[in-house]
């Protein structure tokens, strides 16, 4: 007897539902007696979008087991789109110097994301955030990998990808800093010269 375990990718589901919220949202716009502005609007779709990608990645999938009495796994994707993300969650599960770059570079646009979105002007709640989160996502890995329905193990490597991931998102939010600090100086530099 042999069980098939169906993966599926909640990326191309969730983001023909997110296509469908835009839609309804700009729409909704012609009603509004106050309009969004483009650019947070397209900062809030692109950081759902991350999201979904970011849990996707993190979980690898979902699986459906299709035969109880059998407890051999083979699987079954049933992902034809967004290969790039079972890549990504591959990349990232093993152990590599690659894999831990991977795991940084993950949670950077968080950190980002995270200031940019909510304008968080303390970095001690910024990064608590960021830790918060961290943990309740691989939380969420551990129990849905413990009932199934995610093909996740969690082991000592992951205590060391989630410290990773926290560095990642920590990095988004210092670069965020330092990219505001720095268009305010600049901006300043170019009055003082318009004064003189």
């Amino acid at each position: 007897m042999h069980s098939t375990y169906v993966l599926y990718n909640i990326v191309p589901l969730a983001f023909l539902i997110l296509l469908v919220y835009i839609f309804i949202d700009i729409l909704l716009d012609y009603f509004r007696k106050v309009e969004k502005s483009a650019k947070k609007r397209v900062m809030l779709y692109s950081s759902i979008f991350y999201v979904i990608s970011l849990v996707q990645i993190k979980l690898g999938g979902f699986t459906l087991h299709q035969n109880p009495a059998d407890n051999t796994r083979s699987f079954i994707s049933t992902n034809d789109w967004f290969g790039i993300f079972d890549t990504m969650h591959f990349n990232i599960s093993i152990w590599s110097y690659s894999a831990l770059f991977y795991n940084v570079i993950l949670f950077v646009p968080f950190g980002i994301f995270l200031l940019l979105l909510f304008n968080l002007k303390s970095n001690k709640k910024a990064i608590s955030i960021v830790i918060l989160s961290c943990l309740v996502i691989d939380f969420a890995r551990l129990l849905l990998g413990w009932s199934g329905f995610t093909i996740s193990n969690f082991g000592n490597t992951d205590i060391i990808y989630l410290l990773f991931n926290v560095l990642g998102g920590v990095l988004g939010i210092f670069l965020v800093k330092y990219a505001v600090n720095y268009i305010h100086s600049y901006k300043l530099n170019n009055q003082t010269k318009i004064v003189e």
